[in-house]
């Protein structure tokens, strides 16, 4: 583990961050320990203290850095003049590669917040940061004409974000990830790849 010299520290908190993301993941938000995640990367207990003071803090600079991952994912698949079901399976694959290790952790972060208010603040937060983000691609892809102009941006943001949560949730319980992705992009589709109605007159 690289010792806190200003060029070294964002590395060795990237390091951390990505271990304690596997070991929350698999051993559980309650039964994983400061010693865990050491044993995960290879180093003393101490060594951890000097970039985070207790597991708490820890596991919340886990939950407020996702919103940045979360949008460098989304703007370098659904990108301007590319087929938006072509993007959709991007992003499902590149999400599935960032967080398919650690499927459970979601239910960690969500089953802590609900008894945890320091936590549970972080998480709105977060929610909130990539909802902002998300309703921004929305409205870009609104003037790009592939999002119906009598959608609610707002309601859709959410819905999209339940829908990609209850897929985190069928994957972690046993669905195979094929069926998974056919489940998201038939989602999407519903959402915003069906032709207009026309009404009768």
């Amino acid at each position: 583990m690289p010792r806190v010299v200003p060029e070294y520290k964002e590395e060795a908190r990237t390091r951390i961050l990505a271990a304690a993301n596997q070991v929350f993941g698999e051993k559980g938000y309650r039964q994983a320990t400061m010693d865990d995640v050491a044993k995960k990367l290879g180093v003393s207990k101490g060594a951890l203290y000097l970039y985070f003071a207790s597991k708490e803090e820890l596991f919340e600079e886990i939950c407020r850095t996702e919103p940045l991952a979360f949008k460098e994912i989304l703007y370098s698949t659904f990108r301007e003049n590319r087929e938006p079901l072509e993007s959709a399976g991007e992003f499902f694959d590149k999400m599935l590669k960032r967080y398919g290790s650690s499927s459970g952790l979601s239910f960690e972060i969500f089953s802590e917040a609900s008894h945890n208010p320091a936590l549970r603040r972080v998480l709105k937060k977060t929610q909130d940061e990539y909802a902002a983000t998300l309703m921004s691609y929305l409205e870009e892809g609104r003037k790009r004409g592939f999002i119906n102009r009598e959608l609610d941006l707002r309601f859709i943001t959410y819905a999209l974000i339940a829908l990609w949560n209850g897929i985190e949730t069928i994957v972690a319980t046993g669905l195979p990830v094929e069926d998974a992705r056919r489940a998201w992009l038939e989602g999407f589709k519903a959402i915003f790849l069906q032709p207009p109605t026309h009404k009768r007159n």
